[in-house]
């Protein structure tokens, strides 16, 4: 019986372990969402600018350098596997769009295997403690 504690506390912790994981993937792809719904708001207002419209271009950390438009109507945008492409606005803008849906995807599958992975722990620590206090070993 006392084995068979052990293996239940190993299952239970390796469990906690995987949804742990699950959550910061979940953190990275709902990040990566918001990233990309910034960018397509950004995009959309770029449609509005002209050439030799002054601008405020991100560096990170809250960073900022001031540019010069040169270019109105055109981006240069990732369409995966490190791979970026010159784009027109309005074709950029669909691009961000399915990125989004698709990621999105991933954060609801995610999200439903981390569900499932905790129901599991939940009733693998009510078996743990229910034995505990019937001091005995699962």
């Amino acid at each position: 019986m006392e084995k068979n504690f052990q293996t239940k506390l190993i299952q239970l912790e390796y469990l906690n372990q995987q949804i742990r994981g699950m959550q910061m993937h979940l953190n990275e792809v709902t990040k990566a969402v918001d990233e990309l719904s910034i960018l397509k708001v950004g995009l959309k207002n770029l449609k509005t600018s002209k050439k030799g419209d002054d601008l405020l271009i991100p560096l990170g950390a809250s960073s900022y350098v001031k540019a010069n438009l040169n270019e109105s109507g055109k981006v240069i945008v990732s369409v995966g596997a490190g791979v970026f492409v010159e784009k027109p606005i309005n074709e950029a803008v669909p691009i961000v769009s399915k990125q989004i849906e698709e990621l999105k995807k991933q954060e609801e599958t995610v999200f439903q295997n981390i569900t499932m992975l905790s129901q599991e722990s939940e009733k693998l620590s009510f078996e743990i403690n229910s034995a505990m206090r019937a001091g005995q070993g699962v």
